[in-house]
This record gives structure tokens, sequence and C-alpha cells, in this order.
């Protein structure tokens, strides 16, 4: 009974309840986490992914076109990282529901909640 308790209560006070946004709505858990890309991670690889209450942002870079905008020079790479980073926004803002900024990732980033 008292662990029955002590776990309803961890809901009602701890990381079970996300904080409210400036509307009143739940925010939405935020993590940066790196997975595996196959059984055996050590020969597969891993990559760095974004998730959102627990599942996973469909969202990919393409790394060709990035290899390739670095090859053409600076001014090149830092508009393809511009075009990266509105599609990652925009990403965002579609999975959670409602609009976000570069700002608002930054500090859910630091914080855990978007």
């Amino acid at each position: 009974m008292l662990l029955h308790y002590i776990h309803c209560m961890e809901i009602v006070f701890g990381e079970g309840v996300p904080p409210l946004d400036e509307n009143g709505n739940p925010k939405s858990k935020f993590e940066v986490k790196m997975r595996p890309l196959g059984p055996n991670p050590a020969k597969d690889g891993v990559e760095k992914a974004v998730f959102l209450d627990g599942k996973m942002l469909d969202f990919k870079i393409d790394v060709l076109r990035f290899l390739e905008a670095k090859k053409k020079g600076m001014k090149y790479l830092i508009e393809e990282q511009g075009k990266i980073e509105k599609e990652f926004v925009k990403c965002v803002s579609e999975a959670t529901g409602k609009k976000v900024t570069t700002q608002d990732i930054k500090k859910a980033i630091l914080e855990g909640w978007i």
C-alpha cells in the first residue's frame, strides 16, 4: 500500500507531471540521446536522435547535401546550416503541435521540456 502511495505521489509531484507552458498546456519531454544503428553499436555505429515524449523525432540531416555545401565554401555552408535549422524547427513544431523557435529548442535542450 505504501509503495502504491509513493508511486502516486511521484506521479502527482515528481517526474510524471510535465510543467505547463504559458497557455497552461503540458509541455513535451525533450531529450537528445545516442541510439544504436543496429544490434551491435560498436560495429553498426550510433547516431544522435531527438525524442519527444519518448518517441523519436523523424528528422534526418542530408549529410551529402551538407558536405556539398562545405566543399563550395563557408558562405554555402552557413546557408545550408540555416536551412537545416529551419527544417528542424518546423519538424519540432509539427511534432509538438505548437509553433516553436530556435530559442525554445535551445532552452528545451537544457531543461528537458518544450
